[in-house]
């Protein structure tokens, strides 16, 4: 997998929720909890894709067991990580609850999208 391809894919994927939630800040007259929202989800949302591909990028040629072992521990991690920021975030940040969680999702459907995309593309190369 390629590093280049996957940071473009990011920079393609953060740069249109960053124009999208900027518009959205605009035209909807965002508060500046709503505004904070987005953009800690954003930052969140590509540092757990970033950990991801990093776990893949290392998993990948490795043997059968290897890698689920790595893949999925790497994925339970992640998933308690982004849980106990989640919490912390919701409890010690001025952030709107709605419009965090709900930026979280889109963006970490969106990333998981573009993770599955690139690793099926890998593997038909092979």
């Amino acid at each position: 997998m390629k590093l280049r391809t996957f940071f473009l894919g990011v920079l393609v994927i953060i740069g249109g929720y960053a124009v999208v939630c900027w518009q959205l800040s605009v035209h909807l007259q965002f508060d500046a909890s709503k505004t904070r929202s987005l953009w800690i989800s954003g930052i969140i949302a590509t540092l757990n894709i970033i950990a991801a591909f990093f776990t893949v990028k290392y998993t990948i040629n490795k043997a059968e067991n290897l890698f689920f072992k790595t893949f999925f521990g790497g994925m339970g991690v992640r998933v308690l990580v982004l849980l106990g920021l989640i919490i912390s975030i919701i409890k010690f940040v001025d952030v709107n609850q709605f419009t965090f969680i709900f930026s979280l999702l889109i963006l970490y459907v969106l990333y998981q999208i573009w993770e599955i995309w690139l690793i099926n593309s890998y593997l038909r190369k092979e």
